[in-house]
């Protein structure tokens, strides 16, 4: 008999069953937490200043694009002057070419104009904000990907994130800063609904990195951005609209050369054509297209909010009238004083908070239009980083071992390699990678930037400049048009000590096969055994073995010049000059902070000045430097 009950042994079954439905339930909750912690945010791009294209009567029959127009729009608003336009520029009347080019691009760009109070004269918008319409996935099959700016990079972070989850805000480029923080301030809340994240991340460039700094001015405390990667950001302006409004322009022919062979992949040769400094009729073309442009942008928001603060006051004294633009005024008054000097403390407030944010410079090389700013060809990184910056052409004394006003850590090292760059200064110091040769907007094209970008946004790998060896604050270009890259073997990077007695080259070519035929140093007497090295094939390295005394002192520079031939290229010989700091003791006294840089080569010192003038402003500088310098170091002259 029984007594009613259930037998003990169902009790025990039934038990075990929810036992393990409850293990099971965990199991998969975890999974769930763990994928959804691995998913990386949602990335919104905020690209460049005049990137998004604008149109009158958009979504109409009449739409008509109105920026980013068509070669094809200028030469059929030129072409009735075209005789004449080739006649002055066969004359030597560049300027004259400038200004009748000017007047007919004028044409194509009239409807961009503002109105003394920064609003726009006529009807002008951009391709909507919307999460459903603005993500990679829709944007890259709508009318052949038309409206999708950034493609590669966009492309290359679609397939990290997810399509749906990469979005491009779209904004006129005309506007002030803070109307198009406004802008991306509602944008990131829809993103946020549509893609059910609680944060987003953002990726800057140039005037965007203006734009997002703006946002994070008056909206970071919200809680809605995890991380912000800023790639070369216009954050204290530059010289550019200066130099326009004056007529102060001197065309740096060379960083404007080296900064489109970038993009060509070192293919052209173009900075090898191009090596002269001062080719007066694109000087005088420039000079007459400004005249025209800065018409065009006088009342354009951007254009005043891109002004450095050290020419923004008294810039704005000479071409603003205080009644007919007082609105205008008020707008990037706005940027200049609330935005632009408090950067350092707004980015680290946040960073507190747990917001990750990081700034990407490139240096080394001449702004556009002239002057002494080092930078990456249109921004100086004194303005993109906050650092301090000796400018071109000098360096800091050896010895010097940084301001110390923001990092005040002076056990950090913060000066870069050719003693240019003093980073303790910097709005973010222990968040700021700075490249030299590194041209503005070539981020995608560079793999050293490129990668470090999408580590940034997208894993927990480098959260600062100690993080990885493979991402130190100061690193060279490694774009294919520069051929190699240096190391020292203690360091891993161009610092060196006595424990080092190798230099490692590598090939930074996508397709060429190189050879090192000799490599010299300046500042340091070392001898390098570099003839008997192997071929080296893309992407590889050889290690090249050297002797010498290494001074027993620190913080100082030296110089290391490869010469080489870039097997199978129209212009073979190439040489290459590297600048290595130093760090074997004790930093020396100084004096003067800033002292010349320029480097004293065996050739120079050789050969009378105005020759090596006249050879350094020709093509055959490069070649025939390689040669003699592998000559002298073989001890053949």
């Amino acid at each position: 008999m029984t007594n009613g009950n259930k037998p003990e042994g169902g009790k025990t079954v039934k038990k075990f069953i929810s036992l393990v439905i409850c293990v099971l339930m965990i199991i998969s909750t975890v999974c769930i937490d763990a994928y959804a912690a691995k998913q990386p945010d949602p990335v919104i791009l905020i690209s460049g200043f005049m990137c998004s294209q604008l149109f009158t009567d958009y979504g109409t029959d009449l739409q008509k694009k109105v920026w980013g127009p068509d070669a094809s729009a200028i030469i059929s608003q030129t072409k009735d002057d075209f005789a004449e336009l080739l006649s002055d520029l066969f004359k030597g009347n560049a300027e004259n070419f400038g200004e009748k080019i000017a007047a007919d691009a004028g044409g194509v760009l009239e409807a961009l104009v503002c109105n003394p109070d920064g609003a726009s004269k006529y009807d002008v918008q951009h391709y909507p904000n919307h999460p459903e319409i603005s993500n990679y996935e829709y944007l890259s099959k709508k009318d052949n990907g038309q409206y999708l700016y950034e493609k590669n990079f966009c492309k290359f972070m679609a397939e990290r994130v997810g399509g749906k989850r990469m979005f491009c805000f779209q904004y006129d480029s005309r506007l002030d800063a803070k109307e198009l923080a406004d802008e991306l301030h509602q944008f990131i809340k829809e993103v946020r609904e549509y893609t059910k994240s609680d944060k987003v991340s953002l990726v800057a460039l140039s005037y965007g990195g203006l734009i997002t700094s703006t946002y994070l001015t008056f909206y970071g405390n919200e809680n809605d951005v995890g991380r912000v990667v800023m790639s070369v950001p216009a954050l204290g302006g530059t010289n550019i609209p200066a130099k326009i409004l004056r007529g102060d322009i001197e065309v740096s022919a060379d960083s404007i050369s080296t900064f489109v062979e970038t993009a060509l992949g070192g293919s052209s040769n173009m900075a090898r054509v191009f090596e002269s400094k001062n080719i007066k009729w694109l000087d005088n073309f420039a000079k007459g297209f400004a005249d025209k442009l800065s018409i065009l942008a006088k009342n354009w928001g951007s254009f005043w909010c891109l002004c450095s603060q050290e020419e923004y006051e008294s810039l704005k004294a000479d071409f603003l009238d205080p009644v007919k633009n007082a609105e205008l005024i008020r707008k990037i008054d706005l940027i200049h004083n609330e935005v632009m000097p408090k950067l350092s403390e707004t980015y680290n407030s946040l960073m507190k908070n747990g917001m990750q944010i990081s700034i990407i410079c490139g240096t080394g090389s001449r702004l556009c239009l002239g002057g002494d700013l080092n930078g990456d060809v249109i921004l100086p990184a004194s303005g993109v980083s906050g650092a301090t910056t000796a400018p071109l052409g000098s360096r800091f004394a050896d010895g010097y071992t940084g301001a110390c006003t923001t990092c005040k850590n002076k056990s950090h090292n913060h000066i870069s390699p050719s003693m240019e760059i003093d980073a303790s200064s910097a709005y973010l110091p222990e968040n700021t990678w700075f490249v030299e040769k590194h041209y503005h907007g070539q981020y995608y094209y560079e793999k050293y930037t490129r990668t470090l970008v999408e580590k940034l946004l997208t894993t927990d790998e480098i959260k600062d400049i100690y993080s990885s060896p493979d991402y130190p604050q100061f690193a060279n270009s490694n774009n294919s048009y520069r051929s190699v890259d240096i190391s020292f073997q203690s360091s891993g990077m161009s610092v060196l000590s006595s424990e080092d007695n190798v230099l490692t080259v590598r090939n930074i070519t996508d397709r060429d096969y190189i050879k090192i035929i000799s490599v010299v140093s300046d500042g340091v007497k070392l001898d390098f055994d570099a003839l008997g090295s192997a071929v080296i094939s893309p992407g590889k390295t050889v290690e090249i073995p050297f002797s010498g005394e290494i001074p027993r002192v620190g913080a100082s520079t030296a110089a290391i010049t490869v010469n080489f031939i870039r097997i199978g290229t129209l212009n073979p010989f190439r040489s290459l000059e590297f600048d290595i700091k130093i760090e074997n003791g004790k930093a020396p006294e100084f004096s003067e902070t800033i002292v010349p840089a320029e480097s004293n080569s065996w050739l120079k010192s050789r050969m009378p000045d105005k020759l090596f003038k006249k050879l350094r402003e020709s093509s055959f500088r490069q070649s025939f430097e390689c040669i003699y310098e592998t000559f002298k170091s073989l001890k053949l002259t």
